[in-house]
Formats: structure tokens, C-alpha cells, sequence
């Protein structure tokens, strides 16, 4: 994500690190929806505790709303994925607790039929004349469409149901993960069919998701292989400190490219001041997640996100019977 956003670019041309990171961001949360929801999804879960768990996502998603827009506010040059994210949370919450039937046909259904359906609207030109224009941007059209990216949310949540600990599991995720990769990308030598960053295709959302997909099994293995040896988890230790300041570390990188705005807004900056500008935001970051983890610590932001969704969640819960609070 750094890189796509400092990373000098010769050219207008995609880099790697160009769209997938975005889509790794996705389907991370589906999985991850489907991890803190495991209990309430039990078959005999009481309904509050699934209540409970609709209503902290619903604060999730307003937070992100809010954070996203005032991010755009900024001359950052970046297209900022939050408030996107916090309308495709609202979108999950009827999936949340859905039968792992439904979610799969959820995810195949929509993959095929929800490009389909941004590429008439943008033929018909109702994305630009509309006074519903915002809606369609944040639903279809715009850089991080909400409906296009559900199935990928479906498809974690059902991974998630099928219990991450299992070997199976892992291997179905990298197998069918890395299978969609090079099908999806793999789609692109036919005639007309494109799997280009951003383009929305299903070429891109199985190739872009299938890779996500892979890469999340391939280091549950890693990290969860039960060898005497540590080396995996010692270094992968930066990586996986990142990613538990990860909201924090994505505002600060946008609040710093905007402050570097006379130098290049993101994605034009020249060399070496690109690759700078990554390796330090990188290794802040890294330092940062370091630092939260010795001192048993969230990020500032993860920690705000998380308090008062468990705070509107337990707000949520039906009173307790006199007896037991007495």
C-alpha cells in the first residue's frame, strides 16, 4: 500500500504493488469478521450475542465513514479506501451470520453479476447525471466499489466458518487462492478481458482475490507449522507488528504524503524521494507496531475503533434478569 502510494513510477504504467493491496485489504476483512463473530455464529447463539456483534460492525463502519471523508479533505493525492470500507461493512451485515451456502452463493453470484451491473451503469452515464451519484459511486463506479468487492467479503466469511486452525482449510486457500490467481490473470490473454488494477472485472476480483486468498493461507502454515524452529514467526515479526497498527499506520502515511504535497502528491513523486519517503513510512510503521506490541499496547486508532464498538455493542445487549443482577 506504501509503495503504491510513494513508489516513483517512470511511467503511467501499473506497478505491481498496483490494486491488490486493496484487495488483500478485503478480504483480511472478511476473514477477520468471520473470526470475532465465530461464537455468535454458533447454531444455538443467543440472538443478543449476534445483535451485539451487528451493532459493533454498524459503528465500525460509521468511524471509517467519518475518518475516510475528513481523509479526503487532505491534498494527499491518495484515493482514500476508508469510507469506502465503512459502506461495504453496512453492505456485510446481512452476511454475517448467513448460512455458508448462502455466503458461497453470495460470493459466485456476485462476482460474475455485480461488474456486469457497474459496467451498464457507467455505459448509461447514470453514475455522473444522477443526484444519487455519491450512493453509486461508493456501491459501483468508484475506486473501491462496495458491491463489487462483497463477494470477496462472502468468500472470507465462508473461509472463516471453516475454522482457519484446520489444515484443510489452510490447504484450500492457498490451493484454490493461488488456482483463482492464475485463472483470473490467466483470463487476460483471451480477446477483450482485462484484469488491470481497479478495473473491477472478474478477471481482476478472482485473480486480485485468489492471490489474497493464497497469501493469507500460505502464512497461517507458516506462521502455525509447529517447528521447533522460531525463525518463521522472528521474521515475520515486523510484518505482523505492522498489521496490528494498521489503521493507525494507513492515516499517518496519508496525513504525511499530504504534507509532502509540494513534492509530488502520491504516486508522482521522482526518485529518490519516492523510495524514501516508503522506506521511512515503512519503517515507522514497523517501529511503530514494535513498540505497541512490547508494551502489550493497540494502535491509537485500533484502540478508539474497537472501544466504542465494544462500548455501542454491550449498549446493545438486552438487560440482565433482576436475579442475576442482584
Amino acid at each position: 500500500m506504501i509503495a503504491a502510494h510513494a513508489w516513483p513510477r517512470e511511467d503511467s504504467g501499473e506497478l505491481l504493488v498496483d490494486g491488490r493491496p486493496s484487495v488483500l485489504f478485503v478480504v483480511v476483512a472478511g476473514v477477520s469478521l468471520g473470526f470475532v463473530t465465530a461464537r455468535a455464529a454458533a447454531p444455538r447463539a443467543p440472538e443478543g450475542a449476534r445483535r451485539e456483534q451487528r451493532v459493533r460492525l454498524l459503528v465500525r463502519a460509521a468511524i471509517l465513514l467519518a475518518m475516510g471523508l475528513l481523509l479526503w479533505m487532505l491534498p494527499s493525492g491518495i484515493a482514500v479506501i476508508l469510507d469506502y470500507y465503512g459502506v461495504l461493512f453496512v453492505l456485510a451485515l446481512p452476511l454475517l451470520f448467513a448460512a455458508r451456502w448462502l455466503l458461497a452463493a453470495v460470493g459466485i453470484v456476485l462476482l460474475a453479476v455485480a461488474p456486469l451491473a457497474r459496467d451498464a451503469i457507467v455505459a448509461a452515464g447514470a453514475a455522473g447525471s444522477s443526484p444519487l451519484e455519491p450512493l453509486i459511486d461508493y456501491l459501483f463506479t468508484g475506486f473501491y466499489p462496495a458491491v463489487l468487492w462483497l463477494p470477496l467479503v462472502s468468500i472470507g466469511l465462508l473461509v472463516a466458518r471453516g475454522d482457519l486452525q484446520r489444515t484443510r482449510t489452510r490447504v484450500l486457500m492457498v490451493g484454490g487462492g493461488s488456482a483463482a490467481a492464475l485463472g483470473g490473470y490467466g483470463a487476460t490473454l483471451l480477446p477483450g478481458v482485462s484484469a488491470e488494477a481497479h478495473s473491477g472485472s472478474t478477471a481482476e476480483l478472482v485473480g486480485s482475490g485468489g492471490l489474497a486468498f493464497a497469501i493469507i493461507g500460505l502464512l497461517l502454515v507458516v506462521l502455525d507449522s509447529g517447528a521447533p524452529s522460531r525463525w518463521p514467526r522472528v521474521v515475520l515479526a515486523p510484518l505482523a507488528a505492522l498489521g496490528r497498527v494498521a489503521l493507525t499506520v494507513y492515516v499517518g502515511q496519508v496525513v504525511v504524503i499530504a504534507m509532502l504535497a509540494p513534492l509530488g502528491p502520491a504516486g508522482l513523486f521522482s526518485s529518490p524521494v519516492g523510495e524514501t519517503v516508503a522506506l521511512v513510512l515503512v519503517g515507522a510503521g514497523i517501529l511503530f507496531g514494535l513498540a505497541c506490541t512490547a508494551l502489550g499496547r493497540r494502535g491509537p486508532l485500533e484502540a478508539l475503533l474497537s472501544s466504542a464498538a465494544a462500548a455501542a455493542g454491550r449498549a446493545a445487549l438486552p438487560p440482565a434478569p433482576r436475579s442475576m443482577r442482584d
